[in-house]
């Protein structure tokens, strides 16, 4: 294939993933609002591997040093699907000074939003030892949608987050097997936050606000991938820690004009979290290749989101409405997979894993914009060489979560809590081409 198709190829998988991803927002699965979906030739292992395998270039999107292992140019894109279900149970809800809510039991429907998630890749082969690498994915993101008529909607309705990271990399090989990868993180955010706003003063009433924002910044990301001995491979990756100044504003639908609230601009600081990965993989025998690996992301980025206007959004209220502050409190979390290829001939290979996700929100931080618990991975997956220069891979995961309790007071906006049941079903597919 002549430099021109290969560079046509490219161009339209990387730009139909760059659409794709401008047109959908993402949803989260992962612990906190990451979205692991990356690569669906790691989504049959539930992501063991994503430190040390270089069996295609979407792997370089968990770590850039596998970019150096490649001994041809080679191109991935794909797409996964993920459906989650996430629901309130036993909810109890009970009035404040300046809102109107009562219920006790029952429960509410599914908060969560299916979602399709694109990716593109590409390794070039520039000689014996340097390669060039960039990724396309969608790290972060979150869709969790509320009605006005929900019993918590003084505390969140509507909440959305999207991501679009493009990585370029450059990576050397030595002599001895280590690859060694570095290179920027270019990342652009948008979000937006609804929730119920309630009248201050008598009589009681009520309206709704978006707060909403957009950013591009830069973080860096580096890895190594060494085949110690023939077969045998470690990896360790950083990715790094992406700090938003947000631009936006805060609109005000008609019902909350009437009760004294203005739109203003709005600007916001949010940081997308670092993350360090290593692992192990170790090919038994022509067949079998084992892998082992663990994530490290620390969400303590996640602190207090304080949104600043550019002037008072509550005449009633004077000028301490001329900013507010949500806190979330998060932590830091693990994530570990297990997991094992199996290739039944040249032309066909099988892959399962297992993985543990824990969630960096603690119960008493918890809140109805993201109820997360504790997950556990369940995956297979498949691969299929169509032909000598294209390969099909195929991955399903099922998630099963803890139930997650809520519990929120406010003597103004009263109390609600309710028990979240979640899970998620995640459908993969990944194509490779080499030349």
């Amino acid at each position: 294939m002549s430099k021109f198709k290969k560079g046509c190829l490219w161009g339209a998988a990387s730009g139909t993933a760059l659409l794709c991803a401008l047109a959908s927002v993402s949803t989260a699965q992962a612990s906190g609002f990451q979205v692991r979906e990356t690569s669906g030739t790691l989504q049959g292992s539930s992501f063991a591997g994503m430190a040390t395998l270089s069996t295609d270039a979407s792997t370089m999107s968990y770590n850039p040093g596998t970019v150096g292992q490649y001994d041809e140019t080679t191109y991935s894109a794909g797409v996964t699907i993920i459906r989650p279900v996430a629901k309130a149970t036993n909810i109890v809800a009970s009035d404040g000074n300046l809102t109107t809510i009562e219920q006790t039991g029952g429960g509410y429907k599914d908060m969560a939003q299916d979602a399709a998630v694109p990716n593109a890749h590409a390794v070039w082969k520039l000689n014996e030892q340097v390669n060039l690498g960039v990724s396309i994915t969608s790290p972060w993101g979150l869709v969790t949608d509320n009605d006005s008529d929900f019993a918590g909607r003084f505390f969140g309705t509507t909440s959305k987050i999207k991501t679009i990271n493009i990585k370029p990399v450059v990576a050397y090989r030595f002599d001895n097997g280590l690859s060694i990868g570095v290179g920027p993180q270019i990342q652009q955010l948008e979000a937006s936050l609804s929730k119920a706003v309630p009248r201050v003063g008598a009589p009681k009433a009520e309206g709704n606000a978006e707060i909403s924002g957009d950013a591009i910044d830069f973080g860096w990301t580096a890895g190594l991938n060494w085949e110690v001995v023939e077969g045998t491979h470690l990896g360790l990756s950083y990715n790094s820690q992406v700090k938003h100044n947000l631009d936006g504003k805060i609109d005000f639908d008609t019902a909350a004009e009437a009760i004294n609230y203005v739109d203003r601009n709005a600007t916001a600081k949010v940081a997308t979290p670092e993350a360090i990965a290593f692992g192990i993989s170790h090919n038994l025998n022509n067949q079998w290749t084992v892998m082992a690996d663990a994530q490290w992301t620390n969400w303590n980025s996640i602190g207090t989101l304080r949104f600043l206007y550019d002037g008072e959004t509550n005449s009633a209220v004077g000028a301490a409405s001329a900013s507010t502050i949500e806190a979330y409190n998060w932590g830091s979390s693990w994530f570990g997979a297990l997991g094992a290829r199996y290739a039944y001939d040249d032309n066909l290979s099988f892959t399962g894993g297992v993985a543990y996700d824990e969630t960096p929100i603690k119960t008493r931080n918890r809140n109805v914009r993201l109820p997360d618990s504790n997950r556990y991975w369940a995956s297979l997956g498949a691969s299929y060489k169509v032909k000598e220069w294209v390969d099909v891979t195929f991955g399903y995961t099922h998630i099963f979560a803890d139930e997650a309790r809520v519990d929120h007071g406010s003597t103004n906006l009263g109390n609600f809590s309710a028990d979240y049941e979640a899970s998620v079903d995640i459908l993969a597919l990944q194509a490779k081409f080499k030349f």
